[in-house]
């Protein structure tokens, strides 16, 4: 039996090209108009791949992909006119598998498809390692194990601290003040400016490249943020 694919977009002439596409490589096609129909449709007919527009009526694509994540591993591929790094960043931080910016070829579309249809059948990975970067950056979240293209990373027991903390919900910018809480509790030496080295020291440890970090992110004037990719 032929793969089901879920197409969830709002314009009708993009949404009939789709389905017309997709048909003629004999996948079973299933549509629907918006987040909220697309959520409903997916529970429905359990699809092997969700294509997703971002710009949608009722529930947009990028939240639908966050609650799709609540239950669901099933690969998701962002369409969308929005192509700017930051907004392909978003899409992959919260569980798209892959992301086309409009306008695209047909062929680069199906070439996609095909390579997430592939990739979904590969062994789920162990949840408590994280790997950023291809594999560059490899974190072990029960074990405070790091590897950096393959070799062990020695940290201290602050760094281990604080890598940890921000491997914890990678993607998301925790304040400098949360930082120090957790990482130092009450202790006097943890202050702005020692969080501050901990980063670069853990920068030199972890980067390729340190003075053009790629994993371990500042958010000017807010905090820091691991990298989710």
């Amino acid at each position: 039996m032929s793969e089901k694919i879920l197409i969830v977009e709002d314009s009708d002439a993009m949404r009939n090209a789709l389905i017309r596409l997709l048909d003629m490589e004999a996948y079973q096609v299933f549509a629907a108009a918006d987040g909220e129909a697309g959520l409903a449709e997916f529970a429905r007919v359990q699809p092997d791949l969700v294509i997703m527009d971002i710009n949608m009526p009722r529930m947009n694509g990028l939240d639908a992909v966050r609650r799709l994540r609540e239950f669901s591993t099933t690969p998701v591929l962002i369409l969308s006119v929005r192509n700017s790094e930051g907004d392909k960043v978003l899409g992959l931080n919260l569980g798209a598998d892959d992301y086309l910016s409009k306008p695209f070829g047909a062929n680069e579309l199906l070439a996609r498809v095909r390579a997430l249809l592939r990739r979904r059948g590969t062994p789920v990975e162990n949840p408590h390692v994280l790997r950023l970067g291809g594999g560059t950056l490899v974190i072990d979240r029960d074990s405070g194990q790091v590897l950096l293209q393959g070799q062990l990373v020695h940290l201290t027991p602050i760094e281990t601290h604080l890598l940890l903390t921000l491997a914890e919900q990678p993607g998301k910018t925790f304040t400098r003040k949360e930082l120090i809480r957790v990482v130092w509790g009450q202790d006097a030496s943890g202050t702005s400016q020692n969080l501050k080295l901990y980063i670069l020291y853990l920068r030199r440890k972890i980067e390729p490249d340190p003075d053009a970090p790629r994993f371990l992110l500042t958010a000017r004037g807010f905090g820091y943020m691991l990298a989710a990719v």
